[in-house]
């Protein structure tokens, strides 16, 4: 049906105007994503041989770091960067190795190379905030965590859990004292995480009620039984200060 002349203009001007958002969206979409689809397409004309042997290495890489071999993942990783220098998947363990040897600015500033390429990559952007949590720069730590947690799937609930646990711990640390405690309230007992207990023992460690917090750890460790499950979780409050290492010290070298 042919719209008389009077309506078939506001529609058309209707159009031009829902559609040229939609168009400049999908440009800057297209330019965010330019440098990791060049990085790509440089990968792919390599031999298939050498992009072979780059994946086979990639995973030795990634299995050493796993198992903690950390300067035999770095010395695997200048191998890799003989083959195809600066790929983002090696950076990141890159950057990884630097943080397990407390090396904090040398990862840093790989962690914002990565970013330049792949600027949507939450592993990464986890990465920048949590190396903030560990040299206890905790305003920028809350921020980069603030943005991250709705940007992460939601079928990553572990990871969406510790983000807003270690985001509570930033609250405490910048005066955002109701704020953390509301977030503590966020879930209960029956979520499938330890948030509910490590939340809340957060809190009394910040009242000064030692013996609450270390009873609510005794009970989180009761009812999950998994002490690999409970590790991050573990780990976050040494960092933090809450709880000391086994191995005693906090001392952060930053290279």
């Amino acid at each position: 049906m042919k719209l008389p002349i009077s309506t078939l203009l506001p529609a058309l001007a209707i159009t031009l105007i829902l559609s040229t958002p939609v168009i400049a969206q999908e440009k800057e979409e297209e330019k965010k994503q330019a440098p990791i689809v060049a990085v790509w397409q440089n990968f792919m004309n390599l031999p298939k041989a050498q992009r072979d042997e780059y994946s086979q290495k990639l995973i030795k890489v990634q299995n050493l770091f796993n198992q903690k071999r950390i300067f035999d993942a770095l010395e695997k990783i200048d191998e890799l960067d003989k083959i195809f220098p600066n790929h983002p998947a090696a950076l990141n363990i890159k950057g990884a190795c630097y943080v397990e040897i407390r090396s904090f600015k040398k990862a840093n500033a790989i962690f914002e190379e990565i970013l330049t390429i792949s600027p949507d990559n939450t592993n990464v952007q986890f990465n920048l905030a949590e190396v903030d949590f560990v040299t206890k720069n905790w305003s920028s730590a809350h921020d980069r965590f603030t943005r991250l947690i709705p940007l992460l799937p939601p079928n990553n609930k572990a990871m969406i859990r510790l983000c807003e646990f270690k985001l509570l711990l930033c609250q405490l640390k910048t005066d955002r004292v109701k704020d953390a405690v509301a977030l503590k309230d966020k879930y209960d007992a029956w979520d499938d995480s330890p948030f509910y207990y490590y939340s809340r023992a957060a809190i009394l460690y910040n009242e000064e009620d030692k013996q609450g917090a270390e009873k609510m750890l005794r009970n989180a460790r009761f009812v999950w039984r998994d002490d690999a499950a409970l590790s991050p979780w573990q780990d976050t409050l040494i960092e933090f200060g809450y709880i000391r290492s086994f191995y005693g010290g906090d001392n952060d070298e930053e290279q």
